[in-house]
């Protein structure tokens, strides 16, 4: 990712990651950064100083493929291997000095730099401004603490030494990024010295969910704290009910609780419903609303007002009778007219009604759907069309509009804030695969309501709000509330039990939090039992998962069901390739003779996808990011690992998927839309092959020292979170915030 003059000034560096070969060895490095990236991480640092220039090299090469043009990747020291890869720099004090690095890079390349005191900094700036140097593009400001990662660094600066250098940074024009011991207990203490992001280590490198780690990090450090002086906002919600606490005024009030407001709610509706949809609605008189409003204004102070469901003109007429009565300076507008089936709720009149009062509102809000009929159009089909429909809506109402793109596809979710002169802001997430998006708008509308009633730009606002909002719907599966779309995680950034296990570093895979179930498919002795056990909730994760879920009910859409196969049939490929890696590995030749039969195997199976499924015309766009990420690990695994740990790393393709199909057996009909995948992957010969796997498996667990059976363990459980993210990916690309 190069950048031009303009784009450096716009770099967002609130998240900047920095590698460490002692969390993740070269091998785990891309699938754990690209995790990373999905939770929030807005730069990368590749560093290991013990790495030779070829091993950095395909390190580098590999990272730079996956992350494809995402984040900006820099380089730690290596000048040469820079200008090679048309990556950008970051140096040291002891490294080569900044002027000549900067002489010696094309302008289109970045250069980050180490600053650990007044005097170096003041140096740089002098330097630069004598030889007409054009200054680091941001400097690293630490150590904030003293760190186990960086033992031989300068003395601690702590939060006032951060501050003092952040703001003579920001006075020279260079952007600032605090490092050094931080952790998820510290991050927040960030905010207020000025720097432009926190760079973590051990935090994230070390964590084994990355991605609810970086969303937990990136929202502390942009959750902006109420300054002393100002009091908390109070937050008034216009809005109906919803009894089982995912959406409506009950999302409204945990929203602005979670956003550091104080809740008040006005029922305009109320909704019998759960998470598997609305069962009946009593609508109270409108006489009595206007009391409960009337209640709120004439004796608490409304800093802004959330306005959701209002389902007739009669409630419109009311609301828009209270607000000429008592003025809001923030009006913030979810205009409710969309069913998630896509039924129109409103009758035209109601619809008319709501659109004149649009004008009344500060910010509005709608979905796609919402935002073509406030339009009066055609719905967008692009993210551009979106946008430029936006701007026309922004000229009629005066109102600023957010953009979601919850209803269009592509891998990244984006939410923009358009006004009447374009397109202000853009803020983008990784699209996240989960059916717990119950309450989403009326989330994010309420936590931006809060967000400006504290004084914050409707920029800051709603750079806050999607970094939380993100975090809640990445962590809500631990809610476990009801069968259908399940509500976010509002308070995620909060609760000890949510994500704070991963306050502090856990060991590479760890992921045992929940018991396994018995395999379908016994293990082959005590190593691969343990093995299994290891795995516990992550398969609990993969059994949850929606393409799996609809692969045993057959209502999995056949788009991803193509691009699943699609990716299958290119994984199946390398697959092969490291299955004979692994057979020149094996120690008898009746392994060898099974490993190499397996690659042979693949090579038939992938000709088989694309015969029967994708078709001999079928042209692909390549391996994904996570299908590519799971190839080079096995391949890299297979390649130079010892026997015992790369048959570990290839056995989850066996067993996970034998208990896959094991599992679908249940469901495959011969109407079954995908019983001929099914039949595959559930058959006798296939549960041959994996019992005979993990005998194989076994036996090597068993001769091998205790070294190398706990990194074939790790092998094996690096290898099932790949599965998890392959199975899921297919769905992925099709959600979004």
């Amino acid at each position: 990712m190069t950048v031009s003059p303009t784009e450096r000034a716009s770099v967002d560096w609130s998240l900047y990651l920095v590698t460490d070969p002692s969390f993740q060895p070269a091998e785990h490095l891309t699938n754990h950064v690209l995790r990373a990236i999905e939770g929030g991480v807005s730069v990368v640092q590749l560093r290991d100083k013990q790495a030779s220039d070829e091993q950095l090299e395909v390190q580098a090469r590999a990272l730079a493929r996956a992350v494809g043009g995402r984040v900006p990747i820099f380089v730690n020291d290596r000048v040469q291997l820079a200008l090679s890869l048309d990556l950008h720099l970051h140096i040291g004090q002891s490294d080569m000095p900044y002027v000549q690095a900067r002489q010696l890079l094309p302008d289109h390349l970045m250069i980050g730099l180490s600053i650990e005191n007044r005097d170096q900094l003041e140096s740089c700036i002098a330097e630069c401004t004598a030889t007409g140097v054009r200054l680091p593009d941001v400097v690293g400001l630490g150590p904030l603490v003293e760190t186990p990662t960086k033992p031989d660094a300068a003395p601690a600066l702590g939060i006032a030494g951060i501050t003092a250098l952040a703001q003579r940074a920001a006075e020279a024009g260079i952007a600032s990024v605090a490092i050094g011991g931080i952790q998820l207990d510290n991050a927040a203490e960030l905010t207020a010295t000025g720097v432009n992001g926190i760079c973590v280590v051990s935090a994230l490198m070390g964590a084994s969910e990355p991605e609810l780690t970086a969303a937990r990090l990136r929202g502390l450090f942009t959750a902006k704290g109420y300054q002393s002086s100002r009091s908390v906002p109070n937050i008034l919600s216009i809005a109906g009910t919803d009894p089982s606490g995912g959406a409506g005024a009950s999302a409204d009030l945990k929203s602005i609780a979670a956003a550091g407001g104080y809740g008040m709610s006005a029922i305009t509706a109320l909704v019998a419903q759960n998470t598997l949809g609305v069962r009946a609605i009593e609508i109270p008189p409108t006489d009595f609303l206007r009391a409960q409003l009337d209640a709120v204004s004439d004796d608490v102070r409304i800093d802004a007002v959330k306005i959701g469901m209002l389902g007739s003109v009669d409630l419109i007429d009311t609301v828009t009778t209270w607000l000429d009565d008592n003025p809001q300076q923030v009006v913030v507008l979810d205009p409710v007219m969309i069913a998630t089936s896509g039924d129109r709720l409103l009758e035209p009149a109601a619809e008319e009604a709501l659109r004149s009062f649009s004008r009344r509102a500060t910010v509005l809000t709608p979905n796609t759907p919402e935002l073509a009929i406030l339009a009066q159009e055609q719905p967008p089909a692009t993210w551009d069309e979106a946008c430029q429909m936006a701007q026309r809506v922004a000229t009629r109402y005066g109102a600023a509009v957010i953009v979601k793109s919850g209803h269009l596809t592509g891998s990244e979710a984006g939410n923009a804030v358009v006004t009447a002169d374009g397109v202000q802001a853009v803020f983008s997430r990784q699209r996240l695969a989960t059916a717990n998006t119950h309450g989403t708008g009326c989330s994010l509308s309420s936590a931006l309501a809060t967000r400006l009633g504290a004084g914050d730009s409707l920029e800051e606002a709603l750079s806050w709000v999607i970094a939380w909002l993100h975090g809640a719907i990445a962590t809500s599966g631990r809610l476990q509330v009801g069968a259908g779309h399940g509500p976010v995680n509002h308070f995620w950034n909060l609760w000890a039990g949510s994500a704070a296990a991963d306050a502090t570093p856990i060991p590479l895979g760890a992921f045992a939090d929940a018991a396994a179930p018995a395999p379908l498919i016994p293990a082959a002795g005590p190593h691969t039992a343990t093995l299994w056990e290891m795995t516990g909730g992550l398969w609990e994760r993969i059994t949850a998962l929606p393409f799996i879920r609809q692969l045993a009910d057959g209502t999995l859409p056949a788009e991803d069901f193509t691009f699943y196969q699609d990716q299958d049939a290119l994984y199946l490929r390398e697959y092969s390739r490291a299955l004979a890696l692994l057979s020149a590995k094996a120690p008898t030749s009746e392994q060898q003779v099974f490993w190499a039969r397996g690659a042979a195997e693949c090579i038939t199976v992938e000709s088989l996808l694309h015969g029967s499924w994708l078709g001999s015309d079928y042209v692909s766009a390549g391996p994904s990011p996570v299908t590519r990420a799971y190839t080079d690990f096995l391949t890299a695994s297979a390649g130079v690992q010892d026997y015992a740990i790369a048959a570990a790393a290839v056995l989850p393709c066996y067993w996970l998927y034998a208990e896959i199909g094991e599992l679908l057996a249940a469901s495959n009909t011969p109407d079954h839309p995908y019983t001929a995948w099914l039949s595959m992957y559930g058959s006798a010969d296939f549960r041959a092959s994996v019992e005979q796997a993990l005998s194989y498996v076994e036996a090597a667990l068993e001769d091998a020292p205790p070294r190398v059976r706990s990194l074939a363990a790790q092998a094996y459980q690096q290898a099932s979170t790949h599965e998890l993210h392959f199975f899921d990916q297919a769905h992925r690309r099709t959600l979004s915030v």
